[in-house]
């Protein structure tokens, strides 16, 4: 099959803290050699922890970016967040890029966080970020944040970071455009949702006067290719069944994705039960929430996120035992053909 991509197109690949620890570094030590651009780590509530193990893969690889995809800035003070980051921003010589999210509302309430106003809880935290990394002193109260005589006692890497917001709604995408340097999309969004996250996008970069050709819209894709294409469907069905649960409700993702309302009360309904509710995640949702398929099916849906708007796509290989086979077959048989 041939591809029809003009724009220079970035891959990298995402490791949930979910996954393995050790794997997860190791995996990404191997992305590194293969020629992919990026690797990705989260903070998905309560597993392994996202700047620890991207630094330790800052440590062992020489190209990756390490893209800290999504830190919520409502379970750490901003001023910590940039010690953190600023030490992995010099151990891997200006490889980062941050990222604030809202971070999901069920864990949040878990940890009896403030979620009354994530939006205001970023852009405090985007606005800190960036004037602790530029020398400034930060005084003064804010809604979430507060600051008295607060300065780093050390020199940065760099002064600026990218920071991007991986964001979902409406407002989220516009406040992203308006403040962030790119966008980080979830796991479930699809070629429709891209193109409509970059119009709200696009609003708040018209708000703030910020060129919206340089801004970076990065798509995460839960992703699994097999000759079978339906043993590929299978293999990504009980994560999207996880990450359709915990969210509980519908939202612009899923109703782009072709996820039902009623469908996704019922997720959330059985997901706060304690389990996943994977019977209910059809061929149809499994094609609007993620990459999955044979690899003609694989690439015509990479294309047609690129065709959408994507700069960059993450992929999560699925099945999870077969992760390293995955990240070496999508550098020898996807990637080239979406460079060459």
């Amino acid at each position: 099959m041939s591809t029809e991509t003009t724009k220079n197109v970035r891959f990298g690949v995402l490791f949930s803290g979910a996954f393995p620890l050790l794997r997860a570094i190791e995996g990404s030590v191997l992305a590194d050699k293969l020629g992919y651009d990026s690797a990705w780590f989260g903070e998905d509530y309560f597993y392994w922890g996202g700047i620890a193990t991207g630094t330790a893969v800052a440590e062992r690889t020489e190209n990756l970016t390490i893209g800290l995809g999504i830190l919520t800035p409502l379970t750490r003070h901003p001023a910590l967040t940039v010690m953190e980051t600023a030490a992995l921003d010099h151990i891997s010589g200006g490889r980062l890029v941050m990222g604030y999210g809202a971070g999901v509302r069920y864990w949040m309430n878990q940890m009896k966080l403030d979620y009354s106003s994530p939006m205001t809880a970023m852009r405090e935290a985007v606005a800190a970020s960036r004037g602790l990394y530029q020398g400034e002193t930060l005084d003064g109260d804010g809604r979430f944040y507060s600051f008295d005589n607060v300065k780093l006692n050390f020199p940065v890497y760099r002064t600026d970071p990218p920071i991007y917001l991986g964001v979902e709604g409406p407002k989220m995408l516009t406040l992203s455009g308006e403040i962030a340097d790119g966008t980080v999309l979830s796991v479930l969004a699809s070629p429709k949702y891209v193109a409509w996250a970059w119009e709200r996008v696009r609003e708040g970069c018209a708000i703030s006067g910020r060129d919206p050709e340089k801004h970076k819209m990065v798509v995460y894709v839960i992703f699994a290719m097999d000759e079978d294409g339906e043993a590929a469907r299978n293999a990504v069905r009980t994560t999207i069944a996880e990450y359709l649960g915990a969210g509980g409700r519908p939202t612009p993702i899923s109703k782009h994705g072709g996820v039902p309302d009623d469908t996704i009360a019922e997720m959330g309904r059985i997901y706060r039960e304690g389990r996943f509710p994977t019977e209910l995640v059809t061929d149809e949702i499994v094609k609007g929430c993620s990459i999955a398929g044979t690899p003609d099916e694989c690439k015509a849906s990479i294309q047609a996120m690129i065709d959408a708007g994507a700069d960059e796509i993450v992929f999560i290989p699925f099945p999870p035992e077969k992760t390293e086979e995955s990240v070496e077959r999508i550098a020898r048989e996807l990637i080239p053909a979406f460079r060459g």
